[in-house]
């Protein structure tokens, strides 16, 4: 095998191993969904959705800081990666505590912009995680900066293995809204206990400059802070916006299915930095070209398959997942699976200007989009109601993708094939032609995703799209 062969396949093998981890991840996250939705009913599930999406957009500013700093300065150190771990575990504790003292003071007008000022209590009670989240999550950055994708992947497993049990657990003991949050929490204490072992971090002295890791993770936080408020902004609108209370109950399924649909193609961001990252610091121009364009491809020959299979059979996947009230969730999930698509564009290239050492520049090209979200979602909301808060984020998202696709091409002269992406297309679109025709009810619908998801492969396979190497890192697990 060629030099130049393994960055490839040890990032396909990051991959498949991340993405079992997000599979995991994703099982665990229907399950909490599905039985929350049918326990809480949707007025108080929507509550737990908007308190959910404002602690989740504080605990990215807790490791958005130092996150990605860690991943690419412990790849870089590689066998001196102690000293960069012991200063970023430090400075992250630090961080989140301030970061939970500023939500903790922030969350009574946070609740009143929202329009329910009930909110509160629920926003201080979930404080707490954010100090657990933040350390967890610098543990897990310096297993993907030794590459150590097993060992992430068994923590992930952990910590969502946990979350299903103790929130479900605790839900069904009659303890609602607050039963859940105390489950995230306990989760979190877990996934902490657990990621903290399987570092091999300990308590190593600090030896690396904080001030390297901060200046670095400072234009990192602002592209997080921006598209996350992007994100969910649509979701807070709705809340503020609709007079029915199970509107956000309604939306907050809708933006479980976009969640979900973004995990396994984000399992490539996380395979792919801190791989890219030794590319570039190593002058591999043809590996650095090649983990690009194959992140970008799998990106659309995921997503594709995922936007024709909402597309033709959303209603039915909603009412079985979530239950038949939950029906007006179809046609934003739709919508907000394309905006699934342009967030895996616009997240990979970013993640490949990161590690060029250029974070600034997504930062500079994301930031005005903020406001350009908050337009369309306070224009759009209260004329098309639910619908409108998913074109809002898909719109923001498609300008947002082909802003970052143009400065990838800037930077690295390279994007994806062009017959590729019209392969996906046509097998996409054979899926969803074919998925209208057939039916597919109840449980039935779980046979028809499968069927139309093994026709998609099948298509690919016979297209010649995907070939023996895509299933190499499979084959090659202990490689």
């Amino acid at each position: 095998m060629t030099g130049q062969a393994q960055p490839s396949r040890a990032t396909a093998r990051g991959t498949v191993k991340t993405g079992i981890a997000h599979a995991v991840m994703m099982v665990c996250g229907l399950i909490i969904h599905v039985y929350l939705a049918r326990a809480l009913e949707p007025e108080l599930y929507g509550v737990l959705a908007v308190v959910t999406s404002v602690i989740v957009w504080w605990q990215v500013v807790g490791h958005s800081l130092l996150g990605t700093g860690l991943v690419r300065f412990v790849a870089e150190a590689r066998g001196k990666w102690q000293g960069v771990a012991g200063t970023g575990v430090r400075v992250q504790a630090l961080w989140s505590v301030l970061v939970a003292l500023a939500c903790a003071a922030t969350s009574p007008l946070i609740a009143r912009l929202l329009g329910h000022a009930d909110l509160t209590v629920y926003l201080w009670l979930f404080t707490g995680d954010l100090l657990l989240f933040g350390c967890y999550e610098a543990f897990r950055c310096v297993l993907i900066g030794r590459r150590k994708y097993g060992h992430n992947a068994t923590v992930m497993a952990w910590y969502w293995l946990a979350k299903a049990l103790l929130v479900c657990g605790l839900v069904a003991l009659g303890l609602s809204v607050k039963g859940a949050i105390i489950g995230s929490m306990a989760a979190s204490l877990v996934g902490l206990v657990v990621a903290w072992y399987w570092s091999g971090v300990g308590l190593p002295r600090a030896g690396f400059p904080a001030r390297t890791l901060i200046m670095f993770g400072l234009p990192l936080m602002g592209i997080v802070v921006v598209t996350r408020l992007v994100e969910n902004m649509d979701l807070w609108c709705v809340a503020a916006l609709l007079e029915d209370p199970r509107a956000p109950g309604y939306y907050g399924a809708a933006k479980y299915m976009y969640q979900a649909a973004v995990m396994l193609p984000m399992a490539v961001v996380g395979a792919m930095f801190p791989t890219i990252t030794q590319a570039i610091s190593g002058k591999n121009e043809e590996s650095r070209r090649e983990l690009i364009e194959q992140s970008f491809r799998f990106a659309f020959v995921t997503m594709l398959l995922v936007i024709a299979l909402v597309g033709c059979c959303a209603k039915d996947v909603v009412v079985l997942v979530f239950s038949a009230p939950y029906a007006a969730a179809a046609t934003p999930a739709f919508v907000l699976m394309v905006a699934a698509l342009m967030f895996c564009l616009r997240t990979i290239g970013s993640a490949s200007l990161v590690a060029a050492g250029k974070p600034g520049v997504p930062l500079a090209a994301l930031a005005p989009l903020l406001p350009a979200n908050i337009a369309l979602n306070l224009v759009l909301i209260p004329r098309y109601e639910l619908l409108g808060g998913a074109l809002a984020t898909a719109v923001t998202g498609l300008v947002a993708a082909l802003v970052m696709l143009a400065l990838v091409w800037r930077e690295f002269h390279v994007l994806f094939s062009a017959v590729s992406l019209l392969r996906c297309v046509a097998a996409a679109a054979m899926v969803y032609l074919l998925g209208i025709v057939v039916p597919g009810e109840s449980w039935l619908v779980l046979a028809k995703l499968l069927g139309l998801s093994g026709m998609y492969l099948l298509v690919l396979i016979l297209s010649g799209e995907l070939t023996r190497r895509d299933f190499e890192p499979l084959i090659f697990w202990g490689g």
